[in-house]
């Protein structure tokens, strides 16, 4: 069989005054999710909606974000508890939640690199470490940051045994324009961000890096340790970035230039040298990007955008990236694929809108 493409369903999740950012997560059930805000007579309002038995169903967190410039995080567990992390409103620090059993939502404060004296945090991306039977890190929650302590440097925390632990990941930079932190299916720990330096420049430079763990022995208790390099040193004016999670053999990173309304993409193979992609052209007309990066269970990229108030999805294939359009909105998409194969996109128009793919044979 061949695939040309996905036919999409769609149906609304949300009518309230729902805001523009969202993040779309599956369970292991495959069924999907969606972290967002809304709008509220006291403020904003983070949100958790879940599709189960084909109704969806929503619930407020008790959480109060910084803004609607930087997607709350949502991941799941082994045994299907949803997690959440993103800004405060209130204090500017890191916040991490969890559903507890008897229903309701704990917060709390992470740290940052001054210990338990919190500090501001920024571009919060968090991610559930997969369950490979690898105790003590199976199902730790680890969040990467920008970490106000330290003229914001990026670094990670994760919990362990109900403590945080936090890693420098990278030295202070000068501008706050995204980072995304994904694991592979083999629970290797990845950090894509920009570290731009004011050099003088009417833009100033915002190259995009990519941080990676490094190896240890699986009994070391000790904070994990990373290594980073530049992988696209000409990016000025960077928007926002997305990085792909479970993949095995390839990695993807999804990002949008502000100059040019470029959507890109820096990917890798086993056995091949990384390439730099434009996904697709800009101009002034195209508004924010938005671009939100996946992987199906076959190893093919894919990445959701934003253009011209249309959702559109691109895949990667033989001859390059191609794209269609899946509907008109204009909040930021979200998009993850099932382990079945199915693919899943969140996005808004006013309304938090979900869309629900299948291949089409041919």
């Amino acid at each position: 069989m061949t695939t040309h493409g996905l036919q999409f369903t769609l149906e609304a999740v949300d009518d309230s005054d729902v805001l523009g950012q969202s993040f779309l997560a599956v369970d292991g059930t495959g069924a999907p999710a969606v972290a967002y805000v809304i709008g509220t007579a006291a403020g904003r309002a983070v949100r958790v909606a879940r599709r189960q038995n084909g109704q969806w169903t929503h619930e407020d967190t008790g959480g109060s974000p910084a803004g609607d410039d930087v997607r709350i995080s949502l991941s799941f567990d082994s045994g299907g508890v949803p997690h959440i992390a993103y800004r405060d409103g209130d204090s500017d620090n890191a916040v991490f939640g969890t559903r507890s059993d008897g229903g309701g939502w704990s917060l709390e404060e992470i740290p940052t690199q001054a210990g338990h004296f919190v500090r501001t945090a920024a571009d919060v991306s968090m991610q559930i470490e997969p369950n490979l039977n690898d105790p003590p890190f199976a199902d730790t929650p680890t969040v990467g940051y920008r970490d106000g302590f330290d003229g914001d440097s990026a670094a990670v925390a994760r919990k362990v045994g109900g403590s945080w632990q936090i890693s420098g990941v990278d030295a202070p930079s000068d501008v706050r324009t995204g980072l995304s932190l994904a694991f592979d299916s083999s629970a290797g720990l990845r950090l894509a961000y920009f570290q731009g330096f004011d050099d003088g420049s009417p833009v100033i430079p915002q190259p995009l890096k990519l941080a990676q763990e490094e190896v240890s022995d699986a009994e070391d208790p000790d904070p994990p340790t990373f290594v980073n390099r530049v992988i696209d040193p000409e990016m000025r004016a960077a928007e926002s970035v997305s990085m792909a999670r479970g993949l095995f053999a390839k990695a993807l990173v999804a990002y949008a230039d502000v100059r040019t309304r470029t959507v890109r993409a820096w990917s890798s193979s086993l056995g091949s040298e990384p390439t730099i992609e434009v996904v697709a052209e800009g101009n002034d007309a195209n508004g924010p990007r938005f671009p939100s990066a996946a992987g199906d269970r076959h190893e093919t990229l894919f990445i959701a955008y934003l253009d011209d108030g249309q959702v559109v999805l691109a895949k990667r294939g033989p001859a390059g990236w191609t794209s269609q359009p899946v509907a008109a909105g204009g909040g930021w998409p979200s998009l993850a694929f099932g382990k079945d194969g199915t693919a899943h996109l969140a996005y808004g128009t006013g309304t938090l809108m979900y869309a629900r793919g299948t291949v089409s044979p041919g």
